[in-house]
């Protein structure tokens, strides 16, 4: 009976180690996927700022941009950190310039630095002079990129052309090598060695038909890891838009345009009657140019003139001393007054 007993007590004992271990190896386990999942978190939290960051540094740069606002920096195609050089159809893929950005060296959450794609009228390599006919760049020109779900659907028209894609390449994947480099970033400049494809539709070659492009923000899968943000039109214009009326009503860092005429003649100039005419004192609503009012545009006559935003500008005139310009389009508006070049500036 006692012999019993203690068989009883030790079977218990043992099954309450044999519990006691399952219940720590759960733990365990469970605390491994809570610290994966944790990790992964902050890795895809730490990618989507990065993305974002670039998209906002992208804009900022071409609103600011001295003398071709409206414009951006070519990608970076020699790993070096700097723009380098891109053309009609080619060098207009490749990674984020995030020296000539101004920003650290910006990475995703898997350590790696980002790509860049931008639609080719917008690259700042196109000289000031050529930007005419077909290379006229302005808010009702559509850039060349077209986004696609991870279905493979393109985005809609609030979204799609965009004007530029910023791609995190994230974690390699079995089919890439990307190896080493002494380069600012690591491995090498093979594009399919960092970004992939899905449903027919390459991120690392653009898929350019017809000066056409397209990318996918893809499903996550074991052949693709790729997360995309992109620049819509709407946006980018809505901050680029705000530096060129100023630069027409010469509130910019040059003191020209009807700014600078008030500041001599003590009055703003009259409408011109056309694009390219000369003031007309018989009208309230025309035209502000550089040809034929005697502005002195000196430093983005030429960018503003040849990218047709004269032509886009309404110019009200109140009275000698109150002015508004405003630029309107299909993608919203901006407008400035000038009281006595007191100015105020907002949305139509």
């Amino acid at each position: 009976m006692r012999m019993s007993k203690l068989l009883h007590k030790q079977r218990a004992v043992v099954l309450l180690g044999l519990l006691f271990i399952l219940m720590l190896a759960s733990v365990v386990l469970l605390m491994s996927v809570l610290d994966a999942k944790g990790v992964k978190l902050e890795r895809d939290k730490k990618t989507l700022a990065s993305l974002a960051l670039a998209k906002a540094a992208l804009i900022g740069w071409s609103a600011a941009n001295a003398t071709m606002p409206g414009s951006l920096p070519c990608p970076d195609t020699n790993n070096t950190g700097s723009a380098g050089s891109c053309g009609a159809s080619s060098g207009n893929l490749g990674r984020l310039p995030w020296k000539t950005l101004g920003l650290s060296d910006l990475r995703d959450g898997d350590g790696e630095c980002l790509w860049y794609a931008l639609s080719p009228i917008y690259r700042n390599t196109l000289a000031v002079s050529n930007r005419n006919g077909s290379n006229v760049l302005n808010s009702q020109v559509a850039a060349k990129i077209t986004v696609h779900d991870a279905a493979g659907s393109a985005l809609g028209a609030s979204v799609n052309p965009v004007i530029a894609v910023i791609m995190a390449p994230r974690a390699k994947l079995n089919h890439q090598s990307r190896g080493a480099s002494s380069a600012v970033c690591s491995g090498n400049n093979l594009a399919a060695n960092y970004l992939e494809a899905a449903l027919g539709i390459n991120n690392a070659s653009g898929n350019q038909i017809n000066g056409q492009y397209s990318f996918i923000a893809g499903a996550n899968s074991e052949t693709f890891n790729d997360q995309l943000t992109y620049i819509t039109a709407t946006e980018f214009y809505q901050v680029v838009r705000k530096r060129l009326v100023k630069e027409l009503l010469g509130q910019g860092d040059t003191h020209a345009g009807p700014t600078k005429y008030f500041d001599i003649n003590h009055a703003y100039p009259c409408p011109a009657a056309t694009n390219n005419g000369a003031a007309d004192c018989s009208r309230l609503v025309g035209f502000i140019n550089n040809s034929g009012m005697g502005l002195q545009y000196a430093n983005l006559g030429n960018w503003l003139a040849n990218n047709g935003w004269f032509a886009m500008a309404n110019y009200q005139y109140a009275d000698p001393s109150r002015i508004r310009i405003s630029l309107v389009d299909t993608l919203g508006g901006y407008y400035c007054d000038a009281n006595a070049n007191s100015v105020t500036c907002g949305l139509p």
